[in-house]
Order: C-alpha cells, then structure tokens, then sequence
C-alpha cells in the first residue's frame, strides 16, 4: 500500500510540475530571450530616434540660417598637428568658420620648451590657411569642458544643440 502511495504522490508532484511549467527550462528560456530580444530591438529604436531627431535639428538649425551652426565642427586635424609638433601633450579643437578654438594640456617640461600661446596661434594659422583667428587655453577646466563638448559630438547630439551650448561657455572661457 505505501508503495502505490507513494506512486500516487509522486505522479502527483509529476502533473503539477508539469502543469505550472516548472519542468520546462526550454520554455523559460525561450521566454526571456523573446524579453531580451524585445528589450535590444526598444534600444535600438530609442537610439535611432534620438539620431533622427538629432539630424533634423541640424535640418532646422540648418534652414533657419544659423550657419554657424552648420560650419562648427571638432577640428581633430589641428590638434594632432598640435600633439606631433610637442606644442601639447594632448589637444582638442573645434572649428567654428575661420576661428579655431583650441584646449591644450601642455608639454611636460623635461625635455621640451614651453610655447606660449600666441606662438601656438601662430603656428595653426601658419599650418592651416583656412583659419584666421586662434583662441588657446591651457586651463584644465576649459580642456574638460572641450572633452564634453567632444564627447557630445562623438554620441551623435545635434550640432545645433552643442554648437548652443559651445558658443555659451566659449564667451565665459575666451571673453573678448
């Protein structure tokens, strides 16, 4: 008797698993890679609408004639020029028209000479012809700043949005 029992009790636990899909590890799994998939393809479209919305910005800024906008880009020619030359450790640049804005974190002083910034200025002018005027900062916080901006520019932001925010900081950092 205890035997059959014990048959009926284990034939029971048996159908209950089998009923609340606790046997079924395929179908658990099938289940969160449905979610996962489900999760990425929401990503995907988050991020294609967030570029999307980003480019037509650019179209608008574009179309209401803020053509600063339109020519401001990072200039990553001009501040490798600067790295190779020893006129900085590191740099980053940014092109706005004819005017370079230009954030450096100068040359360690063994072994190099320290150039000043109106010999730095010199030199992207002489370098690249199409520039006119050089705005230069060695302080850390205004190359932090420029590698945000950097940044922005790198995760697909809207030029007009930066370029805003660009022109803001750059009257603070460079007053005339």
């Amino acid at each position: 008797m205890t035997m059959t029992k014990s048959a009926r009790i284990a034939a029971a636990l048996c159908m209950v698993f089998i009923a609340t899909g606790c046997g079924r590890v395929e179908n658990a799994s099938q289940a969160a890679n449905g979610v996962a998939q489900a999760t990425r393809q929401a990503g995907n479209a988050v991020a294609n609408t967030v570029q999307r919305a980003g480019q037509a910005t650019d179209r608008v800024g574009q179309a209401m004639g803020d053509q600063a906008a339109v020519t401001f880009r990072q200039a990553n020619d001009i501040a490798s020029h600067l790295v190779r030359s020893g006129y900085a450790s590191r740099a980053i640049a940014f092109v706005m028209g004819d005017v370079a804005y230009v954030a450096i974190q100068a040359p360690s002083a063994a072994g190099s000479e320290q150039k000043n910034k109106a010999q730095i200025s010199a030199y992207v002018t002489s370098a690249f012809p199409a520039i006119r005027k050089v705005y230069v900062s060695e302080n850390p916080d205004v190359y932090a700043r420029f590698q945000n901006f950097q940044r922005m520019m790198q995760q697909g932001h809207p030029v007009q949005g930066v370029w805003q925010n660009f022109k803001t900081s750059v009257a603070r950092m460079f007053p005339s």
